[in-house]
């Protein structure tokens, strides 16, 4: 100590040494809290900043500032219109005046960018006071959303399409619980029933078809939740009066644990395809018997010879049906022609049994009771046995031997019929 310090001056520099020393440890401690709270903010995921009432930025974390492509130190200390485009600063400046004359925390939602480069954010703004309460400066947290944006825009979409599909859909489509009540309806189920989409979601089956008709599809539906496998089922309703055949397919819906909550139905309306299939029925079944009238001309041909003969020559074999058209198609032919002589030809015949014998004979005395003369040509040995082993009685049939010899016959009969004198009455 030298000897003009006095003992009091030593003590006044002391206290200031241990003061000064006090404020270096808060200093310190306040740059390790600064530190710790910027590491804090520049991790978190929202884009946060502090701007003052005279517009210059005081603070913005990483997240801030990288999604303008820089670092906060180029940010903070800088007036908004050093940094952002004109417009931009002039709303910003209009932000801070707003929410510090406020006084309350603003929500909204604001986009920046265009095309691939647009990115949409959850805005918070607040007032931030110093000691005395006065309004220093406005803070900012805003939450990128554009993920949840899109995929908002994305779901609405597929959404929209989707109903776009089910209503304009002309299948019946709709959902129900396990208690039968509709949580879903189409248009085209509306129009079937003649209400709105408003008036059926809500309501039980119950409420709106017959008894018995819900407590099969009851049935039906315990029976698809035991199985969980669709099923298949047919409806009719009646449109404006008129009956509509529907086909249905119902399955249930899952929810994430692979427990039913509910069952969809689809229903078609098949009236016009059921009544195009009865058509068509009706329509072959009208070839198929053209074809078989075709086909009995080709088994049982008969064949004009003149004005009043005809020829009718069998081949192949004959049962029981063909017996009786070829009785049929000879009797029509006589008629028809008004023949006088019908050879009857069964050269073509493999095989005569007594049937066929006895049927070929019923056929030759319906003729003659039509006035008209039978031939039976053709007659082989092993006919001949069969109609002997029958009693078959041939009294007033001709047999020439062949279609020849019998066409021979008929023509020499019709040239004598015309040679005959006519009779003159007295």
């Amino acid at each position: 100590m030298s000897a003009q310090q006095r003992p009091e001056d030593q003590s006044e520099l002391d206290l200031l040494r241990q003061q000064v020393a006090e404020l270096q440890q808060r200093l310190q401690a306040s740059e390790e809290y600064t530190h710790i709270l910027r590491q804090v903010l520049n991790n978190l995921p929202a884009a946060i900043y502090v701007t003052r009432a005279d517009g210059h930025i005081a603070f913005t974390n990483t997240n801030f500032a990288g999604n303008w492509g820089q670092v906060p130190s180029d940010f903070e200390g800088r007036a908004l219109r050093d940094l952002f485009p004109p417009d931009t600063a002039v709303v910003w400046q209009q932000n801070v005046h707003d929410t510090l004359a406020g006084g309350v925390l603003v929500a909204n939602q604001e986009s920046f960018g265009a095309g691939e480069t647009l990115r949409h954010y959850d805005n918070l703004r607040f007032p931030i006071y110093d000691l005395k309460g006065t309004p220093l400066a406005l803070g900012g947290v805003a939450t990128d959303i554009t993920d949840r944006v899109r995929a908002e825009a994305s779901y609405a979409e597929a959404r929209r399409i989707l109903e776009g599909i089910v209503n304009n859909s002309p299948t019946v489509i709709y959902v129900k619980d396990p208690d039968n009540r509709l949580i879903l309806v189409n248009t085209t189920y509306a129009e079937v029933m003649g209400r709105t989409i408003e008036d059926l979601v809500g309501r039980k089956e119950d409420e709106l078809f017959p008894p018995e008709l819900v407590a099969s599809w009851r049935e039906n539906d315990r029976q698809l939740f035991a199985s969980g496998k669709p099923q298949h089922f047919p409806n009719t309703f009646y449109i404006n009066g008129e009956p509509r055949e529907f086909i249905t397919v119902q399955f249930p819906l899952y929810d994430d644990q692979r427990r039913p909550y509910a069952i969809c139905g689809l229903s078609t309306d098949v009236t016009e395809l059921k009544r195009a299939e009865r058509e068509r029925d009706v329509l072959q079944q009208e070839i198929i018997a053209a074809q078989q009238a075709a086909l009995r001309e080709l088994n049982t041909p008969l064949i004009p010879l003149d004005d009043d003969i005809v020829i009718m020559p069998l081949i192949g074999s004959i049962d029981s049906a063909r017996a009786t058209q070829v009785m049929e198609t000879l009797l029509d032919g006589v008629s028809r022609h008004q023949a006088q002589l019908a050879i009857l030809d069964i050269t073509g015949l493999p095989v005569v049994d007594s049937q066929v014998a006895n049927a070929l004979l019923q056929a030759a005395q319906a003729v003659k009771l039509l006035g008209a003369e039978v031939l039976l040509t053709g007659i082989g040995p092993e006919v001949a046995q069969t109609l002997i082993g029958i009693g078959a009685d041939l009294s007033g049939l001709r047999t020439p031997g062949t279609l020849q010899a019998g066409i021979t016959y008929a023509l020499r009969q019709k040239d004598r019929g015309r040679a005959a004198p006519a009779v003159r009455l007295l």
